[in-house]
This record gives structure tokens, C-alpha cells and sequence, in this order.
């Protein structure tokens, strides 16, 4: 966490209302670039402590806070500290097994070097059939300028970042942070945070792998993010909102921390697509068998077969949400039916350019067709926030 940081933290515990600012209390280590890597940081109003580990602030209420790292923490560095276990409602255990489940299943990839999911830019080495138990590299030639994403939904989502270069934005729920290190790296200073520490640490190290410094990662829960008001002048989210209960009282909270011609850049499940589902099982079925007899097997993990504990819960308040309270720039609906039909018959026919670009064109003509059957997964969206 870098030390201008601290200028828009707030405490996260000091109650509804209550704006206590932070303070750097203990440096352990801290990188030349201002970085703090080890460090305490104190509420000046509660006079909580948080602590900063491997440069990731964990800035989280009492009833969330990883108590067995707290102590493991003090203890490294020879602290005399008064540690909180508040204990957890079942709510709370879910938003923590959920951020454990997620952190588990980004480890997956991070360990067999598929850095894809962490970054937009990284291709061709995404093993896109990793979870059907086949781990071969991805070279297909795929056209798209930022990573998974249509030509058009990328440039619906980031063609205008640029415009915001030296603003400040905020990516919620970010997982690996894909959006955030994408807006980074076209000059946005960025502020990521996930309730999942294992997430947002491999997301940092993956960024500062690339040199990437202008974006910093917490610790924290969309519920209760640990922020200045009218900071932000860019709200980032993908695949983040459907996750969160309450999301209409989470999104009031969000928007206190947007200036008031704060940008919003979102990427959404909104619903399932039963049709798509079924054509593309079918074309899967086959497919992954012969690409399983094709290349290596690997051991397909357990994390990522599961859902999360809160999948879906709130798909569908995102879009009206979302219209309610920003103006629409640009936005559409995808299924991203034509990639991965593309994908499926690229590795299922060993790696055939000319078969894959083929497969691609049909998949897109069967995709339009689809859409227009109403049928709908994905929902992305730029807005400008409303007036008043």
C-alpha cells in the first residue's frame, strides 16, 4: 500500500457516519517507491489497529477480520497488540468462505502460470479448457485487443480510458483485478479491493511484476469500503455485483464515494442463458472428449467446479440499478457464444487456424441469432452518473 493512499482511507469500524482517517502507527518494511509492505496502521478515532502484510492493507469491520493472520502477524514482528475476535453471524461466514473459495481458485490458475486472469493483455498462455482437465496453451489468434472480450464489448469497456488518465478510480470486488490493472495501465491511479486477501495479493504481485505501480490493493467488503467520500472519479466492477446481497443498500454506499460526474464502468452476469447453455453443452460434450485424447490430462481441481456462496444472489437488480443512477454512454448484451465455440473446436481439431476462424464465424451468426430469441448472459455498461 502506498503512502498517498491514506489520504482517502477512512476506518471501516468507526460506525455510520463516523469518517475517522488513518494513520501510519508502525513501518516493518517499506519499499524505496514509498510502498509500505509490513506495517500497522491506526484509527485515529477508534484507535483500532489494521495491518498492512505483503503491501495489502486489510481494512475490514471486527466480525471479518482473519484473526489467526492478525495474531500470526504480531507475533513475526514482535508486537504487543490487543486482538479483536468479535466472532461471525452466518451471514459473515459466508462473505469469508466465499473470498476463501474464490482466493483457492485464482491460486489454481497463478500456479500453472495462466496469468490471463489476472490481466487483460496477457495472451496466449490462458489454458481456456484448464477446467475440463485439459492444461495446453491458448495460441489461437483470436482478434480481440483485450483478452476474452469481443473487439466490441472491449472497446465499449475501455476504448475511453484514456480519457481519465491522472483520475482517481475504484475496482470492487476485483478478484485478480483484471478492470483496475487495465485502467492502470492507461494512467488511471487506481485503488482495487476484494474481501479475499489471497486474491488481491496475487493481484498485486502480478502488477508489480509488470511494473505497474499506480494502482494499489486492500483488503475490504463492498458493504462497507473503507473510503473518503467523493473520491472516485471511475466506479469499476466485473462479475463482482452479482455476488453481493443487498446490492441496492451496497450501491447507495458505493456511489458516496463517486464525485458527481463519476464514471461507471461495469461487466455483469445478468442471467442464465438456457438456450445458449444447451446448444453449447452439446458442442462441448464432444469436443473436450477428443481434446482430452489430444493432449495431457491434468487433474481437474475441485475449486474450480464449485460455485461461490453467493452466486447470482443479486443478478438481477444490476441492470436497472445501474440505469437508475448513471446515464447510459454505451452499453450491450453478449453471450460470448461465438468465443467459445471458437475455443472448443480449436482444440478439439488440434489448433486448425483457418477450422477456428471458421468455427468462430459460426458461432457469431449463431450468437446473433440467439440474441435476438431474447436470449441474454452478459450485461456491459458505461454511464455517466445522473444529476441530482
Amino acid at each position: 500500500m502506498f503512502r498517498e493512499t491514506l489520504a482517502i482511507l477512512r476506518c471501516p469500524c468507526c460506525g455510520e457516519g463516523t469518517s475517522s482517517p488513518l494513520s501510519v502507527s508502525r513501518v516493518f518494511h517499506e519499499a524505496g517507491d514509498g510502498e509500505l509492505i509490513d506495517a500497522i496502521l491506526s484509527c485515529e478515532g477508534c484507535a483500532r489497529w489494521f495491518r498492512v502484510e505483503e503491501g495489502i492493507a486489510d481494512l475490514t469491520r471486527d466480525e471479518l477480520r482473519e484473526f489467526d493472520r492478525d495474531r500470526a502477524f504480531a507475533e513475526r514482528h514482535g508486537c504487543s497488540l490487543g486482538i479483536r475476535n468479535a466472532g461471525r453471524s452466518a451471514a459473515d461466514q459466508r462473505i469469508v468462505d466465499e473470498g476463501d473459495h474464490w482466493g483457492r481458485f485464482m491460486r489454481r490458475f497463478w500456479d500453472v502460470g495462466d496469468r490471463s486472469i489476472f490481466d487483460l493483455r496477457v495472451k496466449g498462455t490462458h489454458p481456456p479448457l484448464f477446467i475440463a482437465g485439459v492444461l495446453e496453451p491458448d495460441d489461437r489468434d483470436r482478434h480481440r485487443r483485450w483478452g476474452i472480450f469481443p473487439n466490441r464489448t472491449g472497446d465499449l469497456l475501455f476504448g475511453g480510458l484514456r480519457l481519465l488518465a491522472e483520475k482517481r478510480g475504484v475496482d470492487v470486488g476485483c478478484g485478480g483485478g483484471q478492470f483496475g490493472l487495465e485502467a492502470a495501465q492507461q494512467g488511471v491511479q487506481m485503488t482495487s479491493f476484494d474481501p479475499s486477501f489471497e486474491e488481491v495479493r496475487l493481484g498485486r504481485q502480478h502488477a508489480r511484476q509488470r511494473g505497474v505501480s499506480n494502482i494499489d490493493y486492500l483488503r475490504a467488503e463492498p458493504a462497507n469500503p473503507p473510503f473518503r467520500a467523493g473520491t472516485f472519479d471511475l466506479l469499476m466492477a466485473k462479475d463482482a455485483l452479482h455476488h453481493v446481497p443487498d446490492l441496492e443498500q451496497v450501491f447507495e454506499r458505493l456511489l458516496e464515494l463517486c464525485t458527481e460526474d463519476a464514471i461507471a464502468i461495469i461487466h455483469e452476469h445478468i442471467m442464465k442463458a438456457q438456450l445458449k447453455d444447451k446448444l453449447l453443452r452439446r458442442i462441448a460434450t464432444r469436443a473436450v472428449e477428443k481434446s482430452r485424447r489430444r493432449y495431457a490430462r491434468h487433474p481437474i481441481p475441485q475449486e474450480l467446479l464449485q460455485d461461490s456462496a453467493n452466486e447470482d444472489v443479486s443478478s438481477h437488480h444490476i441492470k436497472p440499478l445501474l440505469l437508475k443512477h448513471f446515464e447510459c454512454i454505451d452499453s450491450a448484451d453478449d453471450l460470448f457464444f461465438a468465443g467459445d465455440v471458437e475455443m472448443y473446436i480449436h482444440f478439439a481439431f488440434g489448433k486448425r487456424r483457418w477450422l477456428s476462424r471458421l468455427a468462430y464465424a459460426a458461432g457469431f451468426a449463431g450468437e446473433k441469432a440467439l440474441l435476438l430469441m431474447g436470449q441474454r448472459q452478459h450485461f456491459s455498461f458505461t454511464g455517466r452518473r445522473r444529476k441530482g
